[in-house]
C-alpha cells in the first residue's frame, strides 16, 4: 500500500512540475487531485450501466461520452507525466480516445459516421486538451482534478444538448420533465454563448454593448427557438407550471422565502462591511438543505427546473461580476470580497459548485434513481459538510495530521449522515405505526406487523446492501472530506454519487 502510495505521489508531483513549466498556474496550497477528474466521466458509465430496463437515446450516448471522458484523463494525465512535454500542444496520444469514442457512437449507438467522428473528436479533443485551455484562461483558479471534473461536466452537458434538441424539433415534448429539459438546455446555451462573446470580443465588456448583445441575443434567437422547438410558448408554460397545483406554488413561495432570506443575510454582510466567517458561508448549505429536501421528496421535476434556472442565473451573475457591468457588477463584486473562500481566485465558483454539487444526480439522463442516490449532494456537502465545520470549529481539539480539519468534526460528519440515511431506511415503519394507530381493527393491526416484518412497504432503503454500502460510503466520504484539499462541494457529492451506484 505504501508503495502504491509513493508512486502515486511520484506521478502527481511529475505532473505538477509539467503544468508549472509550460506556464499553467495551477491551484495554490492544493494537490492535483488526479482522482477526482475521473468521476464525472465515471459517473455517466455507472448511470447506463444501472439501467435496468430500457434506456433513452440521451442516457446511451450520455454513457458512451462518459467512457470517452475517463479514457480522455487517462491519456492526458499519462501524458503530462512525461519528461519535457509542452503541455499546451495538441497530442497524438489525444487521439486515442477520440477513437474509440467514435466507434463506439458508430457500432453501439448507431449513429452515422460523420456524426460520430466529428463527436468523438470534440470529446477527445475537449477532454484532453481543453482541460489545460481551461487552466490557462483561469490561472489559479483550478486543480488539475477541478479543472477536469468542470470541463468533462461541460462536454457532457453540450453532447446531451446536442442530442436532445434536434430530437425535439421533429418530436415536440409533451412531459413536464421532457419540456424542462429543453428549457434549461436552450437558456443555459444562451448564458454560455453570452460569456463566449464576452471573452472574445473585448467591447462588450462596455455596458451599452453588453446589454445590447444579451437582450438581442434572447429576443431574436433564444425565445423564438423555443416556441419553434416546444411549439407554445415557453413563458406561459413555466407560468403554468408552476402554479396549476396548490401543493406546487406553495412550494414556490416557500422557496421564494428562503431566496430572501438569503438575499437579505448577504445585504446584511456587504452593509456590515465584516468578512464573512466559515460559519456564516456554511448557512446557505443549511438553507440549501431546506431547499433541497422537500424539492426531492415532493416534487423532483420542479427542482429539477428550478437548479437550472439556478445554475443559469448563478452563470449570468458571476459573468456581471467579472466584467463590472452595473447595475449589480459592483455590488456582487463587493459581496464577493466579503464572502470569498480561500479557494476562490479571479472566479466565485464555491456558489455555483454548491449548486452542482447538490443537483448533480438530478441532473443526470434518468428516472432510475432511488431517493438516496438522488440525495447524494444532500448527505455530503449539506448535512456532512455542514455538521463537520460546526462541531469542529466548536469542540474539535484533535486535528488530523497535515490539515486544519479536526477528528472531532469527522466524526459529526459521519454521525449525521448515518442519521439521515437511517431515518430513510425506517420512514416505511413509520408509516406503518401511523396506519397501526389511525385504523385499530385486529385484522389492520396484524396486516400492519406482517407488513413491518416482511417488508412490503419498505423505506427508501430497500435492502440491507444498499444500507451497508451508504454507510460505507458517508465514512468513505468524511475521511475524504477530512483529508483533501479540492472543493468539497465538487468532489464530494460525486464521491457519493458514485459509491452508491456501484
Amino acid at each position: 500500500m505504501e508503495t502504491l502510495i509513493a508512486r502515486y505521489k511520484h506521478f502527481e508531483e511529475k505532473i505538477l512540475q509539467n503544468v508549472k513549466r509550460n506556464g499553467i498556474q495551477h491551484r495554490p496550497n492544493a494537490s492535483s487531485g488526479l482522482w477526482l477528474g475521473t468521476l464525472v466521466g465515471l459517473s455517466a458509465v455507472i448511470t447506463i450501466l444501472r439501467e435496468e430496463n430500457s434506456y433513452s437515446e440521451i442516457c446511451l450516448l450520455v454513457g458512451i461520452t462518459g467512457f470517452g471522458l475517463v479514457l480522455s484523463t487517462c491519456c492526458l494525465y499519462t501524458r503530462l507525466s512525461m519528461q519535457g512535454v509542452a503541455a499546451k500542444d495538441f497530442h497524438v496520444v489525444y487521439f486515442l480516445p477520440a477513437i474509440v469514442t467514435s466507434m463506439l457512437f458508430l457500432l453501439a449507438a448507431n449513429r452515422g459516421l460523420l456524426t460520430s467522428v466529428t463527436w468523438g473528436v470534440t470529446v477527445g479533443s475537449l477532454g484532453t486538451w481543453g482541460v489545460l485551455q481551461l487552466m490557462s484562461a483561469f490561472p489559479y483558479c483550478f486543480t488539475m482534478g477541478e479543472a477536469t471534473a468542470v470541463m468533462h461536466s461541460c462536454i457532457l452537458f453540450l453532447m446531451s444538448a446536442v442530442t436532445n434538441l434536434p430530437l425535439r424539433y421533429h418530436l415536440p415534448p409533451i412531459h413536464d420533465n421532457d419540456i424542462s429539459t429543453v428549457l434549461l438546455q436552450v437558456g443555459i446555451l444562451y448564458v454560455m454563448s453570452v460569456c463566449l462573446l464576452c471573452g472574445y470580443f473585448p467591447i462588450l465588456h462596455n455596458t451599452k454593448y453588453f446589454y445590447s448583445m444579451t437582450v438581442s441575443l434572447l429576443c431574436f434567437i433564444t425565445v423564438p427557438l423555443l416556441c419553434i422547438i416546444l411549439d407554445q410558448n415557453p413563458v406561459m408554460w413555466i407560468i403554468t407550471f408552476m402554479f396549476n397545483d396548490r401543493k406546487r406554488a406553495a412550494i414556490v413561495a416557500y422557496w421564494a422565502v428562503c431566496l430572501l432570506l438569503s438575499i437579505f443575510t448577504i445585504m446584511c454582510q456587504i452593509l456590515s462591511k465584516s468578512q464573512a466567517t466559515s460559519s456564516c458561508r456554511k448557512s446557505f448549505h443549511i438553507l440549501a438543505i431546506f431547499v433541497y429536501i422537500p424539492g426531492m421528496i415532493y416534487d423532483p421535476s420542479l427542482l429539477y427546473l428550478a437548479s437550472g434556472v439556478m445554475l443559469a442565473l448563478f452563470i449570468a451573475l458571476e459573468t456581471i461580476r467579472l466584467l463590472k457591468i452595473p447595475p449589480l457588477g459592483e455590488i456582487l463584486h463587493e459581496g464577493f470580497t466579503l464572502f470569498v473562500d480561500e479557494k476562490d481566485s479571479l472566479l466565485s465558483l464555491t456558489a455555483i459548485y454548491l449548486l452542482c454539487g447538490l443537483s448533480f444526480s438530478l441532473w443526470m439522463p434518468t428516472s432510475n434513481l432511488t431517493l438516496l442516490v438522488l440525495f447524494s449532494g444532500v448527505l455530503t456537502i449539506g448535512i456532512g459538510d455542514t455538521a463537520a465545520n460546526f462541531v469542529g470549529c466548536r469542540w474539535g481539539s484533535h486535528k488530523w495530521v497535515g490539515t486544519e480539519k479536526t477528528i472531532e468534526g469527522t466524526v459529526a460528519c459521519v454521525f449525521c449522515q448515518v442519521c439521515v440515511i437511517l431515518g430513510l431506511t425506517f420512514c416505511g415503519i413509520f408509516r406503518f405505526l401511523y396506519l397501526f394507530n389511525k385504523r385499530s381493527s385486529l385484522f389492520t393491526k396484524a396486516l400492519a406487523l406482517i407488513c413491518v416484518f416482511t417488508r412490503i412497504f419498505p423505506g427508501f432503503v430497500d435492502s440491507h446492501w444498499l444500507l451497508l454500502r451508504s454507510i460505507l460510503a458517508a465514512v468513505s466520504v468524511s475521511l475524504i472530506e477530512a483529508r483533501t484539499n479540492q472543493v468539497d462541494n465538487l468532489a464530494l457529492p460525486l464521491f457519493m454519487y458514485v459509491c452508491l451506484m456501484i
